[in-house]
């Protein structure tokens, strides 16, 4: 019999929730293998397709990553890190927001005037100030990635915090939500691959053509309005492993 799905929200969100949180205890390590789609749809009683959809999100969340021979593996907090999803979570579990061995230098903290896509996040017009916040990520002395977020004009007075070049360990969105008193709702991630340009190169410390991802995140309260939008891009990987087999 399968297992008994009960709660409001669609199945796949249900079975995903379910793996995230084995892999947020503990209970699934990083480099486990987790449920193959047919594994999902036989535990859980449910149609393929469902559980292909299941599996999905874990991978686009960057909890899992799949492997030689259709096998997928729990990621470790390094490979997950670049996501507003990890971030948040490890946020909330462990009062930071990089893992191990990870941190970020604050380059540029202030009001600047957003670029026309940026403020119309925002419901903004074109040429409106916002209020941006750009650092570099390391891992050690290596940079590997570049990201700026961006926050409505009014965080100024009520967040001043990001206006400042330090490091705000619990992460900006938990420090914004603290300090405007909106609830964290949800969030959004992209990713596209693409070649590092000159300019990502430099910033890098890699060689121009590189393959790295650009990504967009989008940090919603409750209420769906948005509290940080960013923009970055990161040193591109891709992993691989497997059994020999004759």
């Amino acid at each position: 019999m399968g297992r008994k799905l009960d709660r409001p929200a669609a199945p796949y969100l249900q079975i995903a929730e379910e793996i995230r949180e084995r892999i947020r205890t503990g209970d699934l390590r990083p480099g486990d293998e987790v449920p193959s789609v047919r594994g999902v749809a036989k535990e859980y009683g449910v149609a393929h397709a469902t559980a292909y959809k299941a599996i999905g999100v874990l991978q686009s969340e960057g909890y899992i990553r799949s492997t030689i021979g259709a096998r997928s593996v729990v990621t470790t907090e390094e490979e997950r890190g670049w996501s507003a999803a990890a971030r948040l979570e490890r946020s909330r579990r462990t009062g930071k927001i990089y893992p191990e061995g990870q941190h970020a230098k604050i380059v540029d903290a202030g009001m600047a005037v957003a670029p026309t896509h940026v403020a119309a996040v925002f419901g903004a017009p074109a040429g409106s100030k916002l209020v941006k916040r750009s650092r570099i990520t390391y891992r050690g002395d290596e940079p590997i990635s570049r990201s700026t977020s961006w926050f409505p004009a009014e965080f100024a007075a009520t967040a001043p915090l990001l206006l400042q070049s330090e490091r705000i360990i619990e992460g900006t969105f938990a420090y914004v939500a603290a300090a405007t008193g909106r609830q964290l709702g949800s969030w959004l991630d992209q990713y596209d691959p693409a070649l590092a340009s000159p300019d990502d190169a430099a910033t890098l410390d890699i060689a121009e053509g590189t393959p790295v991802f650009y990504g967009r995140n989008w940090v919603y309260d409750e209420g769906g309005g948005v509290l940080e939008y960013g923009e970055s891009v990161s040193a591109g990987r891709i992993a691989y492993s497997g059994a020999m087999t004759d």
